[in-house]
């Protein structure tokens, strides 16, 4: 009898549990992308909202990473002649800019971070502003749906 009470006595804490403690995951996880005459960019994101419901309380816990890579749209070579060069991002979600003096290498022009802060949503447009010697270039990088 004894061994009978306790075979049933972990499902039923394991159920009480389950039943006390809801979590729902969304994610979003998006790929935006634009182009201007010389530049264009690429933005991914991986994110995510956990919402968790616990005695009759919600709370939510959000995490994201994201990737933003600048290209350039003519020779290579060229790039290497720019004398100050400042790019850019701004979303609803985030922002960041890096401004170098110098050559421009190829590996500067990427970006990435993670953090729990806000995010960029399936509809959010994702402007990005690229200045180099007295120059300047504004586009927007829209979602892959």
């Amino acid at each position: 009898m004894r061994k009978m009470l306790h075979a049933l006595l972990l499902p039923v804490i394991l159920l009480l549990l389950l039943t006390s403690c809801n979590t729902e995951t969304t994610h979003y996880n998006y790929t935006f992308k634009g182009e201007g005459e010389i530049w264009s960019g690429v933005y991914k994101q991986e994110a995510s909202r956990k919402l968790i419901t616990k005695k009759e309380k919600v709370k939510s816990e959000t995490s994201n990473r994201y990737t933003f890579d600048l290209h350039y749209k003519g020779k290579q070579s060229d790039l290497g002649e720019i004398k100050q060069f400042k790019y850019g991002f701004k979303g609803m979600g985030r922002s960041s800019s890096r401004m170098e003096e110098g050559p421009v290498r190829i590996n500067m022009l990427h970006m990435e971070g993670y953090g729990n802060a806000a995010f960029e949503y399936e509809d959010s447009v994702i402007k990005v502003t690229v200045e180099w010697d007295g120059q300047k270039e504004e586009f927007e990088l829209k979602n892959e749906k």
